[in-house]
């Protein structure tokens, strides 16, 4: 995973694209339905989230995320779903 972050500012962006090659048919689809499937497991950890959508974007080869407050833990939520961090381009722009 790559992260670069900058100074904290009132605005802020993120973005990431995965292969889908390195995706199963259901982690696209939790990545889709975010919101709700956070939800759920957040309920079941115990974990605070913030209920703001990314945008979420499919092309035949890529998922993307983007966001322009990044107040939703994506980080959190690849991980939790088994998404492999060595096939994430995450990017956070200040």
């Amino acid at each position: 995973m790559k992260i670069n972050t900058d100074f904290v500012t009132n605005s802020s962006s993120a973005s990431f694209v995965i292969l889908k090659r390195n995706l199963s048919d259901i982690q696209i689809q939790m990545i889709h339905n975010h919101i709700e499937v956070a939800m759920i497991i957040a309920e079941e950890d115990g974990y605070g989230i913030y209920n703001v959508p990314w945008g979420i974007n499919e092309t035949p080869t890529e998922i993307k995320g983007h966001t322009g407050m990044d107040n939703f833990d994506m980080s959190w939520f690849l991980d939790v779903i088994g998404v492999d961090e060595e096939y994430i381009d995450y990017v956070h722009h200040g």
